[in-house]
């Protein structure tokens, strides 16, 4: 890394139709206490204001710069991100949240002291107009890991909790959350997958990359803002949503044999919080009761879901999620049913 760029943190921006939100975003990292940043605003061939908006911001603040490029999602526009990025670390934000502005400075403090190779912090879920509506704060039980403690300790709590003792520590693997060394993601020539490629693009590509960390660093602290959509339970059931999860889960199992990282219990906690997932978007959607049950009925019946459950520990669950899995294995899409009704209605 040349000395010219020491200290440098690239902020990578994403934006594609949010020119209702992308000034808040681009605010909030042009105002964060630490300075020496290289802002890149990706213009993902966005048919709204919001290429000439990210222009403006370039004449605004010498610091940011803009790609603009056709249309390839999420996934490639951070890949942009990663190749015109010439800084120390970079950090991934996307252009409908925002974050606090002391995010990168503590992050910084932290690789001063430790060195590590990633940095990772909490998030705040709030509504458009700020109100919170959760939180989650990193609780792992020390703050830096380095060297085994990484695949043995680390990844399984990043993928997900232990559903056989109920051991959470509030973990998750998302670019979002992290400050990550260009000097690792150079090494092993690292990149995002695309989300139409894989669903959870983020969280696949994550995994991938902490095969190679070799040190890796915790702030017990919310400093990213998430802004929920409240109407993110789609209304409208996408017919290949299930599949693309089962496709998902099985990749993630093919990763983490390639890397001898077998984790087969934490990936089919995973798994199956997704399935329930897709459960409350079938009951949610405006199709008719019985293509309701039918389409229940296809994820129910399928036959990894099958493999899956009978290997299960989830002894350390919730008592609702211990009869939805337990509905599950039966194959009884009524109960099924009335279970994700029911999780819907409270959430």
């Amino acid at each position: 890394m040349n000395n010219v760029n020491e200290g440098i943190v690239s902020v990578v921006i994403p934006v594609y139709n949010v020119e209702a939100y992308l000034d808040r975003c681009v605010q909030s990292v042009v105002n964060q206490t630490y300075r020496k940043l290289e802002i890149i605003l990706v213009d993902d061939g966005s048919p709204d204001a919001c290429p000439s908006m990210c222009d403006a911001w370039a004449q605004k603040d010498k610091r940011i710069k803009v790609v603009h490029k056709e249309n390839g999602g999420l996934g490639y526009a951070r890949n942009t991100g990663i190749e015109n990025a010439t800084g120390e670390y970079i950090c991934f934000f996307d252009s409908d949240d925002y974050v606090a502005p002391t995010t990168i400075e503590e992050c910084w403090r932290v690789i001063e002291d430790t060195k590590a190779d990633i940095v990772s912090f909490g998030n705040t879920d709030v509504t458009n107009d700020g109100k919170v509506i959760g939180e989650r704060i990193p609780l792992p039980p020390k703050e830096v890991f380095s060297g085994t403690e990484i695949k043995e300790n680390l990844i399984p709590r990043l993928v997900s909790h232990n559903a056989a003792t109920g051991e959470n520590w509030n973990l998750l693997l998302s670019a979002c959350f992290s400050l990550i060394s260009m000097q690792l993601i150079k090494r092993v020539g690292w990149k995002f997958v695309s989300e139409r490629e894989i669903i959870s693009e983020d969280f696949y590509s994550m995994f991938e990359l902490y095969q190679f960390v070799e040190k890796a660093a915790f702030i017990r602290k919310a400093l990213y803002f998430y802004v929920v959509n409240p109407k993110s339970l789609s209304r409208s059931y996408c017919k290949d949503r299930y599949q693309r999860t089962r496709k998902f889960a099985i990749a993630m199992m093919e990763q983490s044999k390639k890397y001898d990282c077998e984790i087969t219990p934490e990936i089919t906690t995973m798994y199956l919080g997704l399935v329930m997932g897709v459960l409350k978007q079938i009951v949610a959607c405006k199709e008719k009761f019985v293509e309701k049950q039918r389409l229940m009925r296809e994820v129910v019946q399928d036959s990894l879901l099958q493999e899956a459950l009978p290997e299960y520990d989830y002894s350390g669950e919730a008592y609702t999620k211990k009869v939805l899995f337990w509905a599950m294995r039966k194959k009884s899409v009524c109960i099924c049913y009335a279970l994700a009704w029911l999780r819907n209605l409270k959430g």
